[in-house]
């Protein structure tokens, strides 16, 4: 009866522990910058019949002084993530917010399912996979955009399991590993991962038979080869073929330099722009444990596994939730068996379950606690991510009034834009990042940039930012009034000064701006704001981010609006504050003087 009744209540728990997780994911809206294109392409292909060749959603890729010099990188980007796209698209269109939100939800609690699966295959104790669980948990919360990345963390762990029950059972559930890396090629890139996993199990196997570590019978070695030579060979069944694989090995770096998901884990914490992830931390040092404890007797494939995912890991953030997941699946097992060892020896069998019960118990109060006093318990709405990261309101604004010409877009904004206003409206450009000579005039525009090579401009030569929007016969501007970062757009407090340019439409993220001409001349009429105005609207979104972050570049954000209003005391204090928060900053503290020395000046 007692095993019974301790046999419900960990079911219970466990229930109880995937709801939150499932409702944690379900109260976030649609935020993510990329969704939106893959959304238009989604739409391109059903309504076309095929994947596009070439770029139809930029009408700066148009030109032909703007030939892509990265063809392959662009082919992949735009065929990729096909099949994904699609199943986004036909989702939406049926279901709106709510279903795309809900797929994106079952796929992360899925994948956490996954793993919990894992830990009980090797006998691991409840209360030990509920806080793993609660990590893995956490170590998702980079991926839990609306993307086709969502596949790869899902798909990751079953790779990694259907590999490793072959490895202890031989069992024939192996050749499930042909479909899925069939499907996985055709959703997103990220079947590379997988591909790397199964030819580190072919390695690992191989080295280890060959120094009979491991014995396997000629019709079960013969099984093993021909289905994950299979499998790799369905990853070839793209639009791309082997394209992905030579795209991430030359070209992808000079696209992702500047992006934060690739940038090192630990830099982001020098620069204090990521916090800590005690989650992984804690797995690297465990890592190293398992490393100088069990690292002589734990299989070839899982040292290799281990080694390759914790470099990833440490080259790119974006890696760090596969390798929490599938480093969590080979760390624990060896952790388990030391800690086994010692429980038996000094712990009673009795004791034990008692204390399992117990911490079972505190586990799930204090993760219900958690997600309660972290606001994770929010009002499920389905809808748009509106105010942080989709310029709704400014899109409907731009649309309602059907203003022509043009549109130089934020990069983030650029997938909503082509969703919504396409093909009556192409954008500038976007995440997809297809094109490095748009990406380079981009940033020359956002940046404010006076010439290419920073000099000092010829008397009476306009610079080169409005010289590039007069090329690209620019009318409309929309910008995110904050970049990724947390720092003004510099471009933003130039157009502001300029009666070029006049802002017509502000909300807390984002500000649209149009050409003064007489075309437009009732538009600024009826809808034209002061430029005190849209310092006020940033400032507020700003002052907001600061207070929840503790960022220094929001806190920088700040002290250049309160430069450009003229209040110094003010802008020394917040700049001040900013120093505190990145006190190794050298341009931080030059900057913090200038202002320092106007103030006494005035």
């Amino acid at each position: 009866m007692k095993t019974r009744i301790l046999k419900a209540g960990y079911l219970l728990a466990l229930i109880s522990l995937f709801s939150l997780f499932l409702y944690s994911y379900l109260a976030i809206p649609l935020w993510d910058y990329d969704f939106w294109w893959h959304m238009a392409n989604g739409r391109y292909i059903v309504e076309n019949q095929a994947v596009p060749d070439n770029d139809p959603f930029s009408y700066t890729s148009d030109l032909a002084e703007n030939k892509n010099l990265f063809p392959r990188y662009q082919a992949v980007v735009l065929k990729q993530y096909w099949l994904a796209q699609v199943i986004f698209y036909l989702i939406y269109k049926t279901f709106g917010d709510a279903g795309m939100i809900f797929l994106r939800s079952i796929l992360l609690t899925l994948a956490l399912l996954f793993v919990y699966m894992g830990l009980k295959r090797d006998r691991i104790r409840l209360y030990v996979i509920f806080p793993l669980l609660f990590m893995a948990y956490f170590s998702l919360q980079s991926h839990i955009g609306e993307r086709p990345v969502l596949f790869t963390v899902l798909f990751s762990v079953p790779c990694y399991l259907l590999l490793d029950n072959f490895r202890r059972t031989r069992g024939r559930s192996l050749l499930l590993l042909i479909p899925l890396m069939l499907l996985w090629a055709n959703l997103h890139g990220g079947f590379i991962i997988g591909a790397a996993v199964i030819v580190t199990f072919i390695l690992g196997e191989t080295v280890d038979l060959l120094f009979k570590r491991v014995v396997y019978s000629k019709k079960d070695l013969r099984f093993f080869y021909q289905t994950t030579i299979i499998a790799l060979a369905a990853t070839l069944i793209n639009p791309n073929g082997l394209d992905p694989l030579v795209v991430a090995l030359t070209d992808l770096r000079f696209f992702t330099k500047d992006i934060q998901e690739y940038q090192q884990i630990f830099v982001l914490y020098w620069y204090k722009t990521q916090p800590v992830d005690p989650e992984y931390i804690g797995l690297l040092f465990l890592s190293l444990i398992v490393f100088f404890a069990r690292g002589r007797k734990m299989p070839l494939t899982s040292v290799l596994l281990l080694i390759g995912l914790t470099a990833m890991s440490l080259s790119a953030v974006r890696f760090m939730g596969y390798y929490t997941l599938i480093g969590t699946l080979i760390v624990w097992p060896e952790i388990d068996h030391i800690l086994t060892g010692l429980f038996n020896r000094r712990i009673s069998r009795r004791a034990q379950d008692a204390m399992a019960v117990i911490f079972v118990v505190l586990m799930l109060v204090s993760f219900t606690g958690y997600f309660v006093m972290s606001g994770k318990f929010e009002m499920i709405k389905f809808g748009k991510a509106s105010g942080k990261s989709v310029p709704v309101a400014a899109v409907d604004f731009i649309e309602n009034n059907r203003i022509e010409g043009n549109l130089f877009n934020d990069f983030g904004f650029g997938g909503y834009v082509v969703w919504r206003l396409y093909p009556w409206k192409k954008n500038f450009i976007d995440t997809r990042s297809l094109n490095s000579i748009i990406i380079q005039e981009y940033t020359w525009i956002i940046d404010a940039a006076e010439s290419s090579k920073g000099k000092k401009l010829i008397e009476g030569k306009a610079p080169l930012w409005q010289r590039l929007l007069e090329h690209y016969q620019v009318e409309i501007i929309l910008l995110d009034s904050l970049r990724a970062g947390g720092d003004l757009p510099p471009i933003l407090l130039k157009l502001l000064d300029d009666e070029t340019w006049k802002p017509v439409f502000v909300d807390i993220i984002s500000v649209v701006f149009v050409k003064n001409k007489d075309e437009n001349r009732e538009l600024i009429s009826r809808y034209g704001i002061s430029k005190e105005f849209v310092y006020d609207a940033i400032m507020a979104r700003a002052t907001q981010n600061a207070m929840v972050t503790g960022s220094p570049t929001h806190l920088i954000a700040i002290g250049d609006l309160f430069y450009k209003r003229g209040m110094m005391k003010e802008s020394v204090t917040a700049y001040e504050y900013a120093v505190k928060r990145l006190p190794r900053s050298h341009s931080l503290r030059r900057r913090l003087e200038e202002i320092k020395k106007e103030f006494e000046k005035k």
